[in-house]
């Protein structure tokens, strides 16, 4: 995806210059207290700290205060669109869009940056070892044990991740909405990619999700209009940049 709308913030993490300490506030999961790192000069100075060593990197989010003022306010907008392009359609149309609106509100956005967090990359790979500068929070939790349905589908949430199982297989269950895609999902990985997967009888393809991942079924093209092609781009932002559960 592009984080266009970041690039002018593409701050702390990207700057050469002299740079102030970061302050980095770590959430490790429900039941565990905050964590203050303070004083770091590189990602190396945080993702080397010796309390977060049983982190599942792969699903680690870190945002910086500035970039989440943006994400939130973009997210805000696309649930002010929904909501106005449902009243606009009615029927079953506007029952979809109104449920996967009721999705989105779900969930919380912040201003997540798109770097690599693995610590052993970090050290040996003094490109991904960034300066840091400012505020900042990481996400750092333990690997999830489950999979994500999410979209214009009759029954989305959570689902057991099963090693093995394809997306075309944890949407085997589920019934698709009204103006929803029905060739193509999109997988979000924990880690910030997106991939849009076959997953018609014509075009399907075995792909994988990891677990923590999402699987959305968007709206469906249309070759009059590029709305619904903006709207799952802006879905996709959001869910890119969503705080982990």
């Amino acid at each position: 995806m592009k984080h266009t709308a970041l690039a002018s913030l593409i701050f702390c993490l990207s700057s050469t210059a002299v740079l102030a300490d970061a302050t980095v506030t770590v959430m490790q999961g429900p039941g565990v207290a905050p964590l203050t790192i303070s004083g770091a000069k590189r990602l190396a100075d945080v993702v080397s700290q010796p309390a977060l060593a049983r982190t599942w990197w792969p699903g680690a989010v870190i945002s910086e205060r500035q970039a989440t003022a943006v994400a939130e306010q973009q997210h805000k907008q696309l649930l002010n669109t929904l909501r106005q392009v449902a009243a606009e359609e009615g029927g079953d149309d506007g029952a979809a869009i109104n449920s996967l609106r009721a999705q989105l509100e779900a969930i919380k956005v912040t201003g997540r940056q798109i770097v690599n967090l693995d610590p052993d990359r970090v050290r040996v790979r003094q490109q991904d070892n960034v300066p840091v500068e400012g505020q900042y929070q990481l996400w750092a939790g333990a690997q999830p044990s489950t999979v994500t349905l999410f979209g214009l589908i009759n029954k989305p949430g959570r689902v057991t991740f099963s090693a093995g199982r394809s997306v075309v297989d944890y949407l085997d269950d589920v019934s698709l909405l009204s103006g929803a895609e029905r060739s193509y999902a999109w997988i979000i990985y924990p880690d910030g990619r997106t991939e849009k997967t076959p997953m018609a009888y014509w075009n399907r393809r075995h792909v994988e999700p990891m677990p923590g991942s999402i699987i959305f079924v968007g709206f469906a093209d249309s070759l009059f209009s590029s709305t619904w092609e903006d709207l799952n781009a802006q879905i996709l932002r959001s869910l890119t940049h969503r705080i982990p559960d």
